[in-house]
């Protein structure tokens, strides 16, 4: 049997408001409550990707599901991380690491919305419950429409900065809105990381390259039974062409 994962990519678990011009990014307390129930009595475990890769390496993957949240959202810490100590679950959060404390700066003109991103003490809350950080580079730039420099900076930095505020080993990365070239790719490798993840769609397997992984995007205006259609479907009828 092939070994194949499951990656979750979340960004806010809130309501959103009348006015939010893209809704599919926001998946309720609720309903997140409800897909973390359901997870669990299907007999399916929620991890970090750090645990997740481990396990699909190890051909042990099979009844996990990697969950992970984009951009590092304050709601990540009052809503999700509740509910995922609830549960028993991990889960890893992509930071962008100099805009801790912030708003979202990279697409609040765009998204018509100001969302409030994680303290640094309430990151360290998140980790602090057993959550995992991974780097979502330094400002969230569309790393293929900047210098190599400046990408390589962004890439590595953002690794540094993480690993210095939070002593955590910042093993992971999220390309900005899920974007990526061959040579954006090799910079994150040669940066250290271990995977990087992407916004292509389907299921990872053992066979993947690490620092293209897809993901399948929980979409909140969606319902419960597609998410799980998701999660039981063969990896195969879930892939698409892995260039972007």
């Amino acid at each position: 049997m092939v070994s194949t994962l499951p990656i979750l990519c979340y960004h806010n678990v809130a309501e959103p408001s009348a006015s939010t011009r893209f809704k599919l990014l926001y998946v309720s307390p609720a309903k997140f409550e409800r897909q973390l129930w359901t997870m669990r009595r299907l007999g399916l475990r929620g991890v970090s990707i750090s645990e997740g890769l481990r396990r699909l390496d190890e051909g042990s993957s099979r009844r996990y599901v990697a969950l992970t949240f984009d951009d590092g959202y304050a709601d990540t810490l009052t809503a999700a991380a509740p509910l995922l100590k609830q549960y028993g679950f991990g889960a890893t959060c992509y930071v962008v690491s100099s805009a801790v404390g912030t708003y979202n700066r990279w697409d609040e003109e765009l998204l018509q919305e100001r969302k409030t991103l994680m303290s640094r003490e309430q990151i360290e809350q998140w980790l602090s419950v057993g959550l995992e950080v991974g780097s979502h580079t330094c400002s969230h730039p569309r790393l293929h429409e900047v210098s190599r420099e400046e990408a390589l900076r962004e890439i590595a930095d953002s690794r540094a900065a993480l690993r210095d505020l939070f002593g955590a080993s910042v093993a992971h990365f999220a390309y900005p809105f899920g974007q990526f070239t061959d040579d954006v790719s090799q910079l994150v490798r040669s940066a250290g990381y271990l995977s990087a993840v992407t916004v292509l769609h389907g299921v990872a397997r053992a066979s993947d390259d690490r620092y293209r992984l897809p993901r399948i995007l929980v979409d909140g205006e969606k319902g419960l039974w597609r998410l799980l259609v998701h999660l039981a479907t063969p990896y195969d009828r879930l892939r698409r062409r892995r260039t972007p």
